[in-house]
Formats: structure tokens, C-alpha cells, sequence
């Protein structure tokens, strides 16, 4: 799997930050080694920017880093400053949400619980254009058109060569939840039966009428692990989707927080079997 330019630059980041606190040194150490402002090291370590293959091999060999993961990491940094694959082109997205659908392409690992609205990768495609004709800023026909495409594009990923384990807990809200009607909503609710019987694919529905702890049920989140050959720790990320902004968690408080929130939801919700039972019977009643 080619790994792009965003999720390359985050990798070397998250990796030269964990090297260099292993070994219990400052990032104005390494701002001074490579006779650079601190803001530099900063920047670098939060893959925010452009990195070259000498600064890798400088702060590497600085921290006394093992040389066959210094050898893993120069070959992540000389494909660090190539275009991401929705980089290279026009995109519809906000630039926030650019830097989520990047590292979605280049995840391994992507877990999704979503409360009340079917997530953009489950969608059919009625229900997309039905959500994005009915946003909150109106689209013309051809935005529209374009948004579909887009996200019908973000869907490859369950049939790709190397596809990434994908796991998803909805709220019986998204399947009941009137998207255009009847029409709409029965095309939509096979289409996720057909999406959660692939093999790298786990669908698990959330009942009204299941216990579980108060609250954990009105949170919608990703999880997703990035990793890269010879790379020693994964890039985890949390991504929060708002009205008017996306937030992108690393701090591994927080990811441990939305990771025992996602173990709380999964053990609460019906097994992957009994949640395919149950998305033909709401069907069903829609027939």
C-alpha cells in the first residue's frame, strides 16, 4: 500500500517524537543539533512540515537510534513530500476534512460509531445525493454531482488490493432516521446488509432498548490506526466531526479515552450476525 504524503509526514512525526523522548531529551536539543529554532522540531514533530531525508538522518542518529529503524525511516521520508492522492487534484471537501479522507486511505485500522445519520462510507448513493440536496447550504446540481462522486471514489477502499479492517456501531437512530423517504431508506438499509456481509467488514447495530452506560450512545467518532513497514508504533488518531470544525486527537489520553468508549459500545451492541437480522427487519417494515 503506497503511502501518502499526509499520512507519511504524521508517521515521521509521531516517530521522532517517540525516539527522542525514549531517550529523554528536549526538543531544543534537537532544535540546536540541527541549528534550527525550536518552533522547527515542533512543527516537524506534529507533520505539519515539509521534512527532508538529512533532517530524518540528523535527528536519528542524534537520539542513537537503531539503524535498521533509521533505514525504515529514511525510506517513509523520501516519499514525505509527494502529493497525497486528494491532494493532486480539485476536491469539494473543506481542507480539514482533506487531511481525514488521507489518512482513511492510508489506515490500516478504521472503527466508526455514528448516532443518528448513516456514515458517508456506508451511504447508497440515493442517500447521498438526498443528504447533500437537503444540506444546511443548499448544493446546485452539479455540487451535488461532485460531492457524490467524491464520496462514491472514498468507498474503493472496502474492495481494494490491501483493504483496511473496517468496524462501524450505529444507533438504530441512523436506520430510522427519514432520508428521503421510503424510496430512499430501502435501497440504503440493503445496501448496508451487502456492505457488513464483506469479509474485512464488522457491522454492529446499537438498540433503543439496550443497556448500556448513560451517554455513550450520543457520540459519534473515528478511530483509525496507521502504521508503515519497519515503523516501530502505529499513528493513532481520533477525528471528531462538528457543524463548523473537525478536531484530530493524538494525545494518547484521548485515544485511550474514545478506545474504551468504542469497547463499551461494541460489547453493548448486537453481534455482527443479530445486527444483519436486524437491519432486514427494519427493512422490511419499510417494504
Amino acid at each position: 500500500m503506497a503511502t501518502n504524503q499526509t499520512v507519511c509526514r504524521l508517521l515521521i512525526g509521531n516517530e521522532l517524537r517517540r525516539v527522542r523522548e525514549a531517550r529523554q531529551l528536549r526538543q531544543e536539543d534537537a532544535a540546536e543539533h540541527l541549528g534550527a529554532k525550536i518552533t522547527k522540531v515542533s512543527r516537524l514533530e506534529l507533520g505539519q512540515t515539509r521534512v527532508t531525508v538529512a533532517e530524518v538522518k540528523m535527528l536519528l542518529e542524534f537520539y542513537g537510534d537503531d539503524p535498521q529503524h533509521i533505514d525504515a525511516m529514511l525510506s517513509l521520508a523520501r516519499n514525505a513530500n509527494q502529493r497525497g492522492r486528494w491532494q493532486s487534484q480539485p476536491s469539494q471537501w473543506a481542507e480539514s476534512f482533506r487531511l481525514y479522507v488521507d489518512l482513511e486511505e492510508g489506515a490500516e485500522d478504521i472503527r466508526n460509531a455514528q448516532a443518528e445519520i448513516i456514515p458517508g462510507l456506508l451511504q447508497a448513493e440515493q442517500y447521498m445525493r438526498t443528504m447533500h440536496s437537503q444540506a444546511l447550504h443548499r448544493l446546485s446540481k452539479p455540487s451535488v454531482d461532485a460531492e457524490v462522486k467524491a464520496r462514491l471514489g472514498r468507498q474503493k477502499i472496502f474492495t481494494r488490493d490491501t483493504p483496511p479492517a473496517m468496524s462501524f456501531v450505529l444507533s438504530e437512530s441512523c436506520l430510522r432516521r427519514q432520508v428521503g423517504g421510503p424510496d430512499v431508506m430501502r435501497p440504503q438499509l440493503d445496501h448496508l446488509v451487502e456492505v457488513a456481509q464483506l469479509s474485512n467488514v464488522q457491522l454492529q447495530v446499537l438498540p433503543f432498548d439496550t443497556k448500556t452506560y448513560p451517554g455513550a450512545t450520543s457520540f459519534s467518532f473515528h478511530l483509525l490506526e496507521v502504521g508503515a513497514p519497519g515503523i516501530a508504533s502505529p499513528l493513532s488518531i481520533v477525528y471528531v466531526e462538528g457543524l463548523d470544525e473537525s478536531r484530530y486527537l493524538d494525545d494518547k489520553g484521548a485515544v485511550r479515552t474514545y478506545g474504551e468508549l468504542w469497547r463499551r459500545l461494541t460489547a453493548a451492541a448486537l453481534g455482527p450476525a443479530e445486527s444483519i437480522e436486524f437491519i432486514r427487519a427494519v427493512a422490511e417494515r419499510r417494504a
